[in-house]
């Protein structure tokens, strides 16, 4: 059974085969599209003993590789010698499918063959996942939980203007008493600075619109960038434009998932 192929009923018996942990995985991997194995262990098998973490995330991948749920890229981060930690999952012709069926879809006319995307691709589509699997793990301290992490097209939304607003991600993140909603930027360097001031123009537009926002409010934008001097460059630009409609912030990735529960207090 092909996903190309596969009928609504050949997959609905299929997901009566699976467990709860792997329908969990197809639900992320249709989310975020690409996973490393090191993100899979820590966003599914962290409930797993540390020192099993890598065995389990292995047997459990291997199967749904083999049931054509999921599939492997030729490239992995970190080379050869990051080993299966390296290796990026997406999902198959057939996970496509199944995460149709699981997320209450329509089934999809077509899917896709899995196939390596460019290097800038993969590096910012990680980046995207690192955020959602960042977000998840501080979630785990109590200090909040995830409402919703969709990542394009799912997040984008019109500009107000006859357009769409079309950033990376939309982060909402909730407490008992608040939540926050963000989009995010995430951004890896390649652009100058002048794409960034484009970018914040495009938002001031949506503000200026009147359009309603998520929820009814305006996200903070929150561009996320690979180191310190780099959020620093950006939160300067961001000064530079003076009183703005909407709130803009930037920081190093590593620090993102902190900045967003932080604002359900600010």
């Amino acid at each position: 059974m092909t996903g190309a192929r596969a009928s609504w009923a050949k997959v609905t018996e299929l997901a009566e085969r699976l467990s709860e942990r792997d329908k969990e995985i197809i639900r992320q991997l249709a989310r975020v599209r690409l996973l490393t194995g090191w993100q899979l262990e820590r966003l599914i098998f962290a409930h797993n003993a540390e020192s099993q973490q890598s065995h389990i995330r292995r047997r459990v991948m291997k199967r749904l590789v083999e049931l054509e749920l999921v599939a492997t890229l030729e490239r992995r981060v970190g080379g050869v010698r990051a080993g299966s930690a390296g290796l990026i999952y997406c999902l198959g012709r057939l996970g496509q499918r199944m995460a149709d069926l699981l997320n209450g879809s329509t089934f999809r006319a077509r899917t896709r063959a899995p196939r390596t995307p460019s290097e800038m691709f993969l590096r910012h589509t990680l980046a995207i996942s690192e955020s959602f699997v960042s977000l998840v793990e501080l979630s785990r301290q109590g200090i909040g939980s995830v409402h919703t992490f969709a990542t394009e097209p799912d997040c984008w939304w019109p500009d107000g203007n006859g357009g769409m607003l079309r950033p990376d991600a939309l982060a909402i993140v909730e407490d008992e008493q608040y939540e926050a909603a963000n989009w995010l930027e995430i951004d890896q360097g390649s652009e100058d600075l002048g794409r960034i001031r484009s970018k914040i123009v495009t938002y001031e537009a949506f503000a200026a619109s009147g359009a309603e926002g998520v929820h009814g409010v305006l996200p903070h934008v929150v561009f996320a960038t690979a180191t310190e001097e780099r959020a620093e460059d950006i939160a300067g630009e961001i000064a530079k434009q003076g009183a703005l409609r909407m709130v803009y912030k930037a920081t190093a990735q590593a620090a993102l998932a902190a900045l967003l529960f932080q604002g359900l207090h600010v």
